[in-house]
């Protein structure tokens, strides 16, 4: 008996997701318990799930350009009219640093997005690496492939989203 007043036991209890030669937990994307329709269903779950952060990233990828661009032409332009005379009205000149201004805000924020969009993307891979399988891009597909033996194992369509 402890001082808590549970019993002890001398025994470890190993759980069975440990290898025992390295002590890491075994990454399993499946049980052994399901048929092949639920495994392939759950195969294209996840591989939709990928594809989703994958477009993700692309659209904060665009979003973080478009901010560059913006800060950069709106500053080439005020830089431009200051070095020759002050030929643009005030509500021009004002346009132009309020732009300044909104793309150094957004920018952080841009950046901050696109590295959130890629560490989830990376670690939905890095699921697959773990489990022996590899996400080819193909033109109109992903495909999921079993490195073991490299064979296709699913495909989800870009259209299917």
């Amino acid at each position: 008996m402890q001082l808590d007043g549970t019993p002890s036991s001398s025994q470890t209890v190993k759980p069975s997701n440990v290898t025992p030669l390295f002590r890491r937990e075994r990454v399993r994307l499946h049980d052994g318990q399901t048929t092949s329709k639920a495994l392939e269903r759950r195969w294209n779950n996840r591989l939709q799930l990928l594809l989703k952060a994958e477009f993700s990233l692309q659209r904060a990828n665009r979003l973080r350009a478009f901010s560059l661009t913006l800060i950069v032409i709106a500053a080439l332009t005020l830089g431009f009219s200051l070095y020759t005379a002050p030929v643009v009205s005030p509500w021009v000149f004002i346009a132009e640093v309020s732009i300044i201004a909104l793309g150094s805000i957004m920018l952080p924020a841009c950046l901050w997005f696109s590295k959130e969009c890629r560490r989830h993307r990376d670690q939905l891979s890095r699921k697959f690496y773990e489990s022996n399988h590899e996400v080819e891009y193909r033109d109109d597909a992903l495909v999921l492939i079993n490195r073991s033996t490299y064979t296709a194992v699913t495909k989800v369509l870009f259209t299917d989203i």
